[in-house]
């Protein structure tokens, strides 16, 4: 990553000097950079470049940069896009420390050219853009942007910056953010990103006293090591990172490439590696701001969370219940201990497993439940805490004290206040901890416990002779070696022979029967796999086979494969692929036909990944997929080593790896080379 010290001159510029300020148009992009800088108290010297007669008080107007006298810290460019890269290079000339484009008309438009050419002119400057809506530091009054969003009413600075690809997003972002009681302090618009990444933007602003959450807008990943690397120092310096990004769909990506010409990368990579360094990727506005609430109060849930459901309506219980449940965490019954100390409390009137409901007469136990919540916050096996009651009209002082002991709780914990008087949530100011309704809450746990499933990746349509593929009889062995069981298997030429190895194998049946053959790596939308084959039919399934095999497939090494139906209690999909913005990613998801669900749960874990983060996934897959924590963990390590010691494999696939008690054994798998 660049040093990002270099970032200085756009936040802290002691002088700014503005190019392209008319004297006839008021709300040209130049006057109103120098309007706003001179009524937003901005302190520094502000210079003009201006052609004609102009007068502005309180700045000094000159003809041309070269009369500036010296490099100004700032040099602001509110001109043609023709004109940029001639007045870069002055700028680098005199000496200016950094620039600000706001033109168009470069490489989001396909003029790859002239963004080549002022990226040249640029050299070590730092310049931000083109194609931007500019720089907001508010600690020095610095406000070098067109958007009539720094002319509302704001709240005070706060410790948040906000890096964005798309200007009007990025201050979309900071209204919400605002209007959530969160002030921000820093603000910058990248745009085209020809000199300045929004990575090193944003290692800047961690680096900064004053900020503790960064909130990124990303319409493409151009350098994942400079995003991991961000991570990493947000973790380093116990700060956070939320990322907001477009380009899971191909809609959103044809949007993201006409807008900033941004190439939006795999959004499932771009979750696994977010995942990885601890950035928490949203999907939505509304969950960025949730997400930048739960990383002020370093809120987490571990996959599947067990949560509690603490109500005053067995109906609102049932509705938490059933929509927590479907997003993917638990609500199971309480333990006995945890049900006794409720007994001890007293004021559970309805019934005490969970959801908890206490029934209608609020008279009777509201002086009990912040007693009741200390006894859930001391269960060890509850990951989260829901406090539902509704209206507090005449129990405001009450519903104070459960606000205040809901948010000192050690167990992450929300109140929802459902039909609260009007204006007394805003007043409370406890947004972290109170919600006006159940909707609420869920936008907010989904965004920690974030494996929404993005679209599917395109199939690959590349022929066998682009990429050599080893099918199932030749990569089961070098998997096998490698340290991941594959099932019993026998294979031969033609439906006799098969039949007769079968026979010779002793298995009892039934058998799964399939072709084999390089050039037919989909066999089931070939028609080459037939399941449940009892030993009286194998023959006949097996002539079927063959002749459909001798149909599809011109591979001289081309067979047919039988094994036995192998018994089990969960299929998983292990693979692994070799990403050109990622890197090397292995992938870990439900098996079988679930493989090309949509909505099937799968992560990936880009590599190098480090014993820590294996375990994590692995917990994960026992938590979600079923699987066996150790055998899992077992079956990832051998799949990245083999990775490390055959780097022309570009791609593995193990699907299904089915879950044998303790044990997983692949019934299925390719090898794709590069």
């Amino acid at each position: 990553m660049p040093d990002a010290a270099r970032c200085e001159p756009l936040f802290r510029p002691k002088s700014i000097a503005v190019v392209g300020v008319s004297a006839t148009t008021a709300l040209s992009w130049g006057r109103i950079t120098v309007q706003r800088l001179v009524h937003g108290g901005y302190e520094g010297e502000i210079v003009v470049v201006a052609r004609g007669e102009l007068s502005l008080p309180g700045v000094r107007v000159v003809g041309s940069l070269a009369e500036v006298g010296y490099g100004p810290d700032l040099v602001v460019l509110a001109t043609p896009a023709t004109a940029v890269p001639g007045l870069l290079r002055e700028a680098r000339e005199i000496g200016a420390g950094a620039a600000v484009v706001y033109a168009s008309g470069f490489a989001e438009e396909g003029n790859d050219d002239l963004q080549e050419e002022l990226r040249s002119a640029a050299g070590d400057m730092p310049v931000l853009g083109p194609n931007c809506l500019g720089v907001v530091s508010r600690p020095t009054a610095v406000q070098v942007s067109t958007t009539v969003f720094l002319d509302r009413p704001r709240l005070d600075p706060g410790p948040i910056g906000v890096v964005t690809q798309s200007g009007a997003m990025g201050f979309v972002l900071a209204d919400l953010l605002e209007r959530a009681g969160l002030g921000y302090s820093y603000y910058a618009s990248v745009g085209n990103e020809a000199c300045v990444s929004a990575c090193e933007l944003g290692g800047y602003l961690l680096a900064q006293h004053d900020v503790e959450v960064l909130v990124l807008y990303l319409e493409g990943v151009r350098d994942a090591a400079e995003l991991r690397a961000l991570g990493r120092q947000a973790r380093e310096l116990g700060k956070s990172v939320v990322a907001l990004t477009v380009g899971s769909s191909a809609a959103g990506k044809r949007a993201a490439l006409s807008h900033t010409a941004a190439v939006a990368g795999d959004h499932l990579l771009l979750a696994s590696l977010c995942r990885q360094e601890g950035i928490d990727l949203v999907t939505d506005d509304d969950q960025l701001v949730d997400a930048v609430l739960c990383a002020r109060k370093k809120t987490a849930l571990p996959p599947a969370p067990r949560l509690a459901v603490l109500t005053m309506s067995g109906g609102a219980g049932g509705v938490l219940a059933d929509n927590l449940t479907a997003m993917g965490a638990r609500i199971p019954p309480l333990s006995a201990a945890t049900r006794r100390k409720l007994a001890e409390v007293g004021g559970v009137e309805a019934t005490d497993t969970n959801p908890v409901d206490l029934g209608g007469n609020i008279i009777r136990w509201l002086d009990r439940v912040e007693e009741l919540l200390g006894s859930l916050d001391e269960d060890p096996e509850l990951d989260g805490v829901v406090l539902y009651l509704t209206f507090g009209d005449r129990f405001r002082d009450a519903y104070h004290r459960l606000v205040e002991a809901a948010a000192a709780m050690r167990t992450p914990t929300w109140f929802v206040w459902a039909c609260a008087p009007p204006g007394e949530l805003e007043q409370l100011g406890r947004p972290e901890t109170v919600l006006p309704s159940i909707g609420a809450l869920l936008r907010r746990i989904q965004v920690l416990i974030p494996d929404a499933v993005p679209e599917p990746a395109p199939q690959d349509t590349s022929t066998p002779a682009e990429r050599p593929l080893w099918s199932e009889l030749r990569s089961a062995p070098l998997l096998a070696e490698a340290g991941i069981s594959h099932v019993d298997t026998v294979s031969a030429s033609d439906a006799t022979a098969l039949t007769d190895a079968v026979r010779r194998s002793g298995w009892h049946g039934p058998y799964v029967v399939k072709g084999d053959a390089a050039d037919v790596p989909h066999r089931a939308r070939a028609g080459l796999v037939r399941v449940g084959v009892t030993p009286a039919e194998l023959p006949a399934v097996a002539a079927v086979i063959a002749d459909r095999l001798a149909e599809v497939s011109t591979d001289p090494d081309r067979a047919l494969v039988a094994q036995p139906m192998l018994a089990h209690t969960a299929e998983l999909a292990l693979g692994a692929t070799r990403d050109p913005v990622y890197g090397t990613a292995v992938l870990l998801g439900a098996g079988g036909d679930r493989a090309e669900d949509a909505t099937a749960p799968r992560r990936a874990l880009l590599l190098p990944a480090t014993d820590e983060q294996v375990q994590e996934l692995a917990g994960w897959a026992g938590a979600v997929l079923g699987a066996p924590v150790p055998a899992t963990a077992r079956a990832i390590e051998a799949l990245t080593g083999l990775l490390t010691e055959h780097p022309e494999f570009a791609e593995i696939d193990i699907n299904p790896l089915c879950v044998t008690g303790d044990e997983l054994v692949a019934v299925d798998a390719l090898i794709t080379h590069s």
